[in-house]
Order: C-alpha cells, then sequence, then structure tokens
C-alpha cells in the first residue's frame, strides 16, 4: 500500500473533510519532493567526490611510486620531502582562494 493510501485511510477513520485530507497530501508531497531532491543533490556530490579521487589516484599512481621508490627510507629526505608537499599544498590554497574572490 502506498503512502498517500495511508495517509487517506488514516484520515477517512478521523472523519476529516477532505478538503484537508488533500491540503495534508499536498504537504505531503512537497515534504517528499524537497527530500528527494535533497538526496540526488547529495548523492551526485559523492558520487563526483569519489569520481575525482579515482581519477586523481589513477592519473598519479606512477607518479607516487617513484616518489616512494625515490624516498628508499631515508627519513631525512622524506621530512624534506613533507616540507616540500606542505608548502606546496600551502601555496596552492592561497591561490585557490584568489582565484574564487575574483568577480567576472
Amino acid at each position: 500500500m502506498f503512502r498517500s493510501q495511508e495517509i487517506l485511510q488514516i484520515l477517512t477513520k478521523k472523519k476529516l473533510p477532505k478538503d484537508i485530507s488533500k491540503y495534508i497530501l499536498e504537504l505531503e508531497r512537497k515534504k517528499t519532493f524537497q527530500e528527494s531532491i535533497y538526496q540526488m543533490i547529495y548523492n551526485s556530490y559523492l558520487f563526483h567526490s569519489e569520481k575525482s579521487k579515482r581519477f586523481f589516484y589513477e592519473e598519479n599512481k606512477n607518479l607516487f611510486l617513484n616518489e616512494i621508490k625515490e624516498i628508499n627510507g631515508n627519513t631525512n629526505y622524506l621530512k624534506k620531502y613533507c616540507k616540500k608537499l606542505y608548502h606546496i599544498n600551502k601555496e596552492s590554497k592561497i591561490s585557490m582562494l584568489y582565484v574564487n574572490s575574483l568577480r567576472f
């Protein structure tokens, strides 16, 4: 049985007028529609974020493997390399904020 039919049965047992029951069903439909739109937007966000992560991993897998070979267990080089990546990430965030602040 559908949800609207269940609501109609409950409302008819309470002996409410048809206008009120139609209004209640209309509110239910609007609420369900808004929730479904929210879920679609959320699922599309998850899909695109996972797709971009997968694309990033597949494109850069060989680069990451080469970097692991370069480090070769040397902790000093690893610390320098992490510091270098930190500065690159920081500069990237700063430039991202600048680009986002531009108005077209």
